[in-house]
């Protein structure tokens, strides 16, 4: 049996394949296949790329020695102005472990020992602080995941029993996402 659209028109029963209105072309289709800069997916803009804490170099890797051509105002001075002010340290909370191995230097260093040794201990903190960032992160992630499955659990029940209710004659209001 052919289906005639032409004979079905009817003001409830409008068929697009006979409007000239609609025509195959005439509207562009765009989605995540056609490349729309707006579904994208957002990229990190730089940093640290998401990856596991034990994948960060290790606290007892070497620094680089720095070697710098040109001054800049990240390039290394002389005397940092930290070393000018030589303001005296707060101890370390007891919460806060202590990873580091390696002792001031003595009393008697050249500036450049003492400079050295706390460039040493700043890029040390730094790894640190991003370890604890990562975890953090990791952590989080973890939690995300673990609510979502949560989620769609009591969802898939709440649903499961708003049939039930139906099947029962009772009625119950439909749920809005």
């Amino acid at each position: 049996m052919q289906n005639n659209h032409q004979n079905d028109y009817t003001p409830y029963n409008h068929s697009l394949a006979s409007s000239s209105l609609f025509q195959a072309g005439s509207f562009p289709i765009t989605g995540p296949s056609m490349g729309s800069p707006y579904l994208a997916r957002r990229r990190n803009s730089g940093g640290i790329r998401k990856t596991s804490p034990e994948s960060l170099i290790p606290l007892d890797a070497p620094t680089q020695a720095r070697h710098y051509i040109t001054p800049s105002a990240t390039s290394k001075k002389e005397v940092p102005a930290f070393f000018q002010k030589m303001r005296p340290k707060s101890p370390p909370s007891e919460e806060e472990e202590d990873e580091l191995t390696e002792e001031p230097p003595a009393s008697n260093a050249t500036d450049q020992e003492k400079i050295e040794w706390k460039r040493r201990q700043n890029t040390l903190a730094a790894r640190r602080s991003r370890k604890r960032k990562m975890q953090n992160l990791q952590r989080l992630e973890e939690k995300v995941e673990r609510l979502t499955r949560e989620r769609e659990i009591w969802k898939t029940r709440a649903l499961t029993l708003r049939q039930m209710l139906i099947s029962h004659g009772i009625i119950c209001p439909e749920f809005r996402d």
